[in-house]
C-alpha cells in the first residue's frame, strides 16, 4: 500500500460541526450513558467496517462505515481519554474482524483534552501516515464518533500539532 506522511494538523470546531454532513454521518446508536468524564474500565472505540455495514452506521470515507469495538482498559480512566487513547493505540488488530483502522500506522498521541460544557478540544500531537484516499475521511470519522459518543459531549475541536487537520486533510497546509 503506498502511504504518505502527513505532518498534523487542527480540526475547527465548525469544520466538525459540518463533517456528518460532508460524509454523511450521524449517529447510529444514542449516545453512551455515561459522561465523558466517568472512570470505566470498558470504553467504545470507532473502526471502520469495509463491508459496507448496516445503513443505519454512521457513514465513514469510500462507503465504508463507523463501527463501534468495545474495548478493556488496562487501568480505570476517563471514559473519554480511555476511549481515545484506546483508539490511537488499536494499531491494526481488528483486521481480522473485518475491520480497518485508518490511524493503525499514525504514531499519535493523546496530549490533553479542554470541555467547554458540551464541547471538548482534543489535541493530539504526532502525524498522520495515510494508506489510501478514503483514510483522511476515515480518520475523522474515527476520531469524531468516538468522542462524541457521551452524553455529555456535542461537539469535538481537534488540534494537532497546532495545524488544521480537515486542511491538512484537503491538501492544504
Amino acid at each position: 500500500m503506498n502511504r504518505r506522511r502527513l505532518p498534523a494538523a487542527i480540526l475547527s470546531l465548525s469544520s466538525l460541526l459540518s463533517l456528518p454532513s460532508l460524509l454523511g454521518c450521524h449517529r447510529s446508536d444514542p449516545p453512551l450513558a455515561l459522561d465523558a468524564g466517568a472512570q470505566t474500565r470498558q470504553a467504545r472505540i470507532f473502526m471502520i467496517a469495509l463491508d459496507r455495514g448496516a445503513a443505519s452506521s454512521p457513514k465513514a470515507g469510500c462507503g465504508g462505515n463507523a463501527k463501534a469495538v468495545e474495548v478493556e482498559l488496562p487501568v480505570a480512566a476517563p471514559a473519554l481519554r480511555g476511549s481515545l487513547e484506546a483508539l490511537l493505540a488499536a494499531g491494526d488488530r481488528y483486521e481480522s474482524a473485518g475491520l480497518y483502522n485508518s490511524l493503525a500506522h499514525s504514531p499519535l498521541r493523546l496530549e490533553r483534552l479542554e470541555r467547554t460544557g458540551a464541547a471538548v478540544r482534543i489535541y493530539l500531537d504526532g502525524y498522520l501516515e495515510l494508506g489510501g484516499d478514503c483514510d483522511g475521511s476515515n480518520v475523522l470519522a474515527q476520531l469524531t464518533e468516538t468522542a462524541t459518543q457521551f452524553r455529555d459531549v456535542d461537539k469535538a475541536e481537534l488540534f494537532l500539532d497546532g495545524k488544521p487537520l480537515l486542511e491538512l486533510l484537503d491538501g492544504k497546509e
